[in-house]
């Protein structure tokens, strides 16, 4: 007998994933919180913790199997989990213009790729079978999934080439997935936020950014707003919304403008 509805929050530990739990937690359901943290102990709302890698599929698959064995019906995941990774200490550049030698970074380009990309990869295809598993009549909603793209997936800047491919790869996914599930009766959607006020963005590189209105980062409550909305409103599907004050990279190099 199912007893509540539970949703999956990845990167649930902090910033954006945070925000999400805390409103599916006001939403009615039960949250479940995958992290690589080994708590969540600043979430302030009733939740189940599980220490996932997202790059384990194998963990990932526990993790999921520990939900199925609970009397919940799990109808969604919002997918926050990531890394930028790159900084002013870790250069995403490849090449060093001043040397013109290779970064010694190859290894945090491939860890980008295997949490950004792989993993998602990894969460979806469980979740979205016991979504399925634990679903309703073949002609209903069983339920949703909400990715996490960037702003940098369009319109990265130098040095993002990594996190940008990673980025992009989630929107490039967005429809074949939706049209995949459709069968299932599950939706998916993806969100390409801009700059806010996470630690993600804490650890970037502080550069000029320019928003237009209103002027300000964004608040991880406001993501978590539109995923609701996205959770609640059916006829949303296979689409990339973008929530970022109207931001749009610039680039910037040494040759002359082009008139």
């Amino acid at each position: 007998m199912v007893s509540q509805t539970a949703v999956v929050v990845t990167g649930g530990a902090s910033g954006l994933g945070a925000a999400v739990a805390r409103e599916f937690h006001e939403a009615g359901h039960h949250v479940h919180v995958f992290d690589i943290a080994s708590s969540a102990s600043d979430l302030d709302v009733p939740h189940t913790y599980h220490q996932v890698d997202v790059c384990d599929d194998d963990n990932v698959r526990a993790a999921f199997d520990a939900i199925s064995a609970t009397d919940q019906r799990l109808v969604g995941i919002v997918h926050c989990a990531g890394i930028a990774a790159f900084g002013p200490k870790n250069p995403g550049r490849l090449i060093d213009t001043a040397s013109i030698e290779v970064e010694q970074n190859f290894d945090t380009v491939q860890r980008v790729i295997s949490t950004n990309l792989i993993g998602t990869f990894s969460v979806v295809r469980h979740g979205a079978a016991l979504i399925a598993k634990a679903g309703l009549q073949p002609d209903d909603e069983n339920g949703f999934i909400i990715l996490t793209s960037s702003g940098a997936a369009l319109e990265g800047k130098a040095g993002q080439s990594a996190y940008s491919a990673s980025k992009a790869a989630i929107i490039g996914m967005t429809l074949p997935l939706a049209r995949e599930f459709s069968e299932l009766g599950i939706r998916v959607v993806t969100i390409a936020p801009g700059l806010f006020d996470t630690p993600i963005l804490a650890d970037t590189p502080k550069i000029e950014r320019h928003v237009p209105f209103p002027q300000r980062v964004g608040d991880p409550a406001e993501f978590a707003k539109l995923a609701r909305h996205i959770s609640e409103n059916q006829y949303i599907n296979a689409d990339v919304i973008r929530i970022d004050g109207g931001t749009r990279g610039e680039f910037r190099s040494r040759s002359p403008f082009v008139r």
